[in-house]
């Protein structure tokens, strides 16, 4: 193997492996998310799946949930809250 002519060449193929292992991590880190998104879905009624998604992952406000699901926004905010200690819960015992 030809030793790099210099430091430009090094620091590319350092880039090169950082960009692997990066990549290669996001899929891992993919992988555990879209399981535990999956578990949280069978933890979770439908609708307090929903709000979470919405609120935390979409950003929408839980006011704009609450109009979209014709509830009130106090309703989406206790439903957020309970969907929240459910999760904490599981969490504690994994």
């Amino acid at each position: 193997m030809d030793a790099p002519r210099n430091n430009e060449e090094s620091e590319s193929k350092e880039e090169v492996i950082d960009s692997i292992t990066y990549s290669y991590l996001s899929f891992e880190d993919e992988v555990i998310d879209k399981c535990m998104i999956s578990k949280y879905k069978e933890l979770l009624e439908p609708e307090e799946f929903e709000v979470l998604m919405l609120n935390i992952v979409e950003g929408v406000s839980q006011k704009e949930i609450a109009s979209m699901l014709h509830k009130t926004q106090s309703c989406i905010s206790k439903m957020k809250k309970r969907a929240l200690r459910k999760l904490e819960e599981f969490i504690k015992e994994v």
